[in-house]
């Protein structure tokens, strides 16, 4: 296969993920239901949910896929085929499947059902991905551990498509054959029952006795990100990339998604593919464990791995506590006087490096003078009311931040439920903005007629706050009482420009008009 084009595969764990990953660009979603999937804590889709959700993906020209990857017992495979019945009659693109005894029965009962075979069949090198076509599968998701060489040498294999996690949590057992977590907690991540115990706190005994080094989080390791390599795994012949976050937030993979297509769509236009430092904070935010790491695709990172002093989110580093004191509201919190290394809002969500992680939900800032709602990078302030045990010289990182979130649901929420309107046309829709042109919009219908409108004001590189493209997106999407939905948009928006949102609405209500017309006059 190895087409020039891969996929841009995303996670959703439940209905509102779908929309956020459809929404920001996802050209695959994939899911579990109420059974048989190595996410069993997800909100996983039921029957009318998964009918509703693949419903809706494909309106937008996006395929599903149905995570059946738990490993099977005998006795459960009666019920396992009925789960698959069930994808397969909502309209499921697709299986992904880690036991071979499901496979092999479902290749008999479902024959017209692609079969993925999932990385926890830890296929790492040529005559594994050969011996899955062999098997019948149409794809497999390669082992996360591989270097870009070994993905290179797998993805030349003919007959058989090959799929790499991009960006998402890293398992410290090979492609999640954790034993340790039936071993510790009595759950079984082969099961979808994964009880972390990579992200626990262990500390190292010697054999003749006492510990060696301080205690940590000694397995736990940092999320790969390869968004800054998409030009390799493009050139290595991949034909999907994957998002991985099943149980991370819809924001999260609003966010993941929009950035991989992002730059996905500029790699495949012979663009730049380095990431810009914002974009990468950006994902930060939403989910990290202190920084990202590019895994083993260019060797063994040894301890650059690891997560470090925290295993979950962090977020961005916000400042040092330079003075702790008793709130007068409450004794049991404290107020936290920090030079702020980023931009801080009431609401914001906030976590001290200091043992028990005390955090909690901002409200109360203190500039030098009086309480302000919001305090810019640089600024010192006092921070309230914050619970725990924290002392002068802890870290301080943001582990929320309000506004962004906020502007992150705005690119989906509501978006499925508005498509299963009666009477709405989707349209697609395609954005220019370049600095020293004027904006450009053109929306096409489903019968092929084409609108294209320009602004008329000349664009200009922005002196502070650019304008980005979810701003943009939302303002286009408000068709109000037109007879269209913009189904989809596709965006040349070159990066740090100041685009006023009246040219914006300008030239989405000029195309609308003009293609209602149109479609009246025949």
């Amino acid at each position: 296969m190895n087409s020039n084009k891969p996929e841009l595969l995303a996670p959703a764990g439940g209905m509102t993920h779908f929309e956020a990953a459809v929404e920001n660009g996802a050209d695959a979603v994939y899911f579990g239901g109420k059974g048989f999937n190595a996410r069993e804590f997800a909100d996983n889709l039921g029957k009318s949910e998964m009918e509703r959700s693949i419903s809706y993906a494909h309106k937008k020209g996006v395929k599903t896929y149905m995570t059946l990857n738990t490993l099977v017992k005998e006795s459960e495979l009666t019920e396992a085929l009925k789960q698959a019945e069930e994808g397969a009659s909502s309209g499921a693109d697709a299986f992904i499947i880690q036991d071979l005894g499901l496979a092999a029965l479902l290749r008999k009962e479902l024959p017209e059902m692609p079969l993925h075979l999932s990385t926890q069949a830890t296929v790492y090198d040529p005559e594994g991905v050969e011996m899955a076509r062999e098997m019948g599968f149409k794809r497999v998701v390669l082992a996360r551990e591989l270097s870009l060489e070994q993905i290179r040498t797998c993805a030349a294999v003919p007959g058989i498509e090959t799929e790499v996690f991009v960006h998402g949590a890293l398992c410290m057992c090979l492609s999640g054959q954790c034993a340790m977590s039936a071993l510790i907690g009595g759950r079984s991540g082969n099961r979808g029952q994964c009880a972390q115990p990579c992200r626990r706190r262990y500390e190292l005994e010697e054999e003749a006795g006492g510990t060696l080094g301080e205690p940590g989080y000694l397995l736990s390791p940092r999320d790969i990100s390869y968004l800054s390599d998409l030009d390799a795994l493009v050139g290595a012949g991949v034909d999907s990339l994957k998002i991985e976050g099943r149980l991370k937030s819809p924001e999260y993979a609003a966010v993941t998604v929009g950035t991989f297509r992002k730059y996905l769509d500029r790699v495949l236009s012979g663009g730049d593919p380095a990431a810009d430092p914002e974009d990468i904070r950006r994902m930060e935010q939403v989910f990290s464990r202190g920084g990202f790491t590019r895994g083993y695709l260019y060797g063994k990172p040894g301890g650059a791995l690891l997560s470090g002093e925290s295993p979950k989110h962090k977020g961005i580093f916000l400042g040092e506590v330079k003075k702790v004191r008793p709130s007068a509201l409450d004794r049991e919190k404290s107020l936290l006087e920090v030079d702020l290394a980023r931009e801080l809002r009431v609401g914001d969500g906030i976590e001290v490096m200091a043992p028990g992680f005390p955090g909690g939900v901002v409200s109360y800032i203190k500039g030098k003078k009086k309480p302000v709602r919001e305090a810019r990078t640089r600024e010192r302030v006092w921070i309230g009311d914050i619970p725990g045990a924290i002392r002068p010289g802890d870290l301080v990182y943001k582990v929320t931040d309000r506004v962004m979130m906020e502007e992150i649901r705005r690119t989906y929420e509501g978006r499925m439920e508005r498509s299963e309107e009666p009477g709405k046309i989707p349209v697609r829709g395609w954005f220019y903005a370049r600095a020293g042109e004027p904006v450009r919009f053109a929306v096409t219908d489903p019968e092929g007629r084409t609108i294209r409108t320009e602004g008329t004001l000349t664009l200009e590189t922005a002196v502070k706050a650019p304008t980005d493209r979810e701003t943009v997106l939302g303002q286009l999407q408000k068709t109000g009482n037109t007879p269209f939905e913009l189904a989809d948009c596709r965006f040349e928006m070159e990066d740090g420009l100041m685009i006023p949102m009246k040219e914006v609405k300008q030239v989405r209500r000029q195309a609308l008009e003009k293609l209602e017309n149109e479609r009246e006059n025949g």
